[in-house]
């Protein structure tokens, strides 16, 4: 029997899905401010290069994998424009009321749906979209392969698949001082959370789910292997983070 992988506080990755959903449920009122603190702002650097690259047309259809606070959602209704249409899903209840909230104050209320919803089993029809992306969602899938293979599904043939993920930087300088942020700073940041009664602060979840996620290039080759194609790699920040597109193949 394979082992299973074991995250922060003894939970194994088949159990992502019921150790995630609380952990973000708590933080989610800070959320889009510890974004900004701890990325020192580079987190809108991210996003700008997110609407150059990502290839998704004006009109569109869009799936959001792990909407969370509606981020990406908003970004994607402003790309897709008043034609468009933007469905947002998410695991996380506290997340969603946040990303709610966000939508209802915005230009786009009309534009955007949001609901709960699991990465690894979409509750939508074969082909529903014409586009689907993910921001900072898949390190905390419990299955990896399953997701991406769902993003594809749902995606009709010929549309994009766009997912923006932290990576694991290449042997350069900047990899010391950024794995030393990443597994010392990063944790500080998160210390309200013990205090809150979490198991794991959840800044401290960050450095442990970036371990064994794939590098970027691995990561391309499971998106092909999940039946994507046309797949290109962006580097930003380094390689701290990478910008993966693709084009359904319809399989």
């Amino acid at each position: 029997m394979k082992a299973q992988t074991r995250g922060p506080g003894g939970h194994p990755q088949a159990e992502k899905s019921q150790f995630i959903p609380p952990l973000f449920d708590r933080i989610a009122p800070h959320y889009d401010l510890m974004n900004i603190v701890m990325t020192a702002g580079v987190w809108r650097v991210w996003q700008r290069a997110f609407r150059r690259r990502a290839g998704i047309p004006r009109g569109a259809r869009v799936l959001d994998v792990g909407c969370g606070t509606a981020e990406l959602s908003l970004m994607l209704a402003g790309m897709t424009g008043p034609q468009g249409r933007v469905v947002g899903v998410d695991l996380s209840a506290g997340m969603l009321e946040v990303g709610r909230r966000k939508v209802a104050r915005s230009r786009w209320a009309a534009n955007i749906e949001l609901g709960q919803g699991d990465a690894l089993h979409l509750p939508f029809a074969d082909g529903s979209f014409d586009a689907a992306a993910s921001a900072f969602v898949m390190r905390n899938v419990a299955d990896l392969d399953r997701a991406l293979a769902e993003m594809r599904r749902v995606v009709r043939p010929g549309g994009r698949v766009a997912i923006l993920e932290l990576s694991h930087p290449p042997q350069t300088p900047l990899m010391a001082p950024y794995n030393w942020y990443f597994r010392h700073v990063l944790p500080l940041l998160g210390t309200w959370a013990v205090r809150a009664g979490l198991p794991v602060a959840p800044y401290a979840w960050l450095p442990k789910s970036l371990e064994t996620f794939p590098g970027a290039e691995a990561l391309a080759d499971r998106m092909r292997s999940a039946g994507l194609a046309e797949v290109e790699i962006l580097r930003l920040t380094g390689g701290i983070v990478c910008l993966h597109t693709a084009v359904s193949s319809g399989a």
